[in-house]
């Protein structure tokens, strides 16, 4: 662990110790927030592809790449 990291911790944990615990409540909901907002966006993702990975219609995305389905799509979307 970083000194400086260790030194900041230590210095947060006397600064709790003083203060009532109506401001630590405020301070623990503060914390709270930053490590959601910190953390969201990773498990955000995550989340996605596993609600992907058990949608069915999400499985048969692809499915029409191969033929004789490929040329069928492709003449109806494209004119080709």
């Amino acid at each position: 662990m970083n000194t400086e990291i260790t030194t900041d911790r230590k210095q947060l944990v006397q600064v709790l110790d003083k203060l009532p615990e109506s401001a630590v409540k405020e301070i623990l909901d503060f914390a709270e927030f930053m490590f959601a907002k910190r953390y969201k966006k990773k498990n955000t993702a995550q989340k996605r592809m596993r609600g992907a990975a058990k949608d069915p219609i999400l499985k048969l995305v692809g499915m029409a790449d191969v033929e004789p389905f490929a040329d069928t799509i492709e003449h109806e979307l494209y004119g080709l």
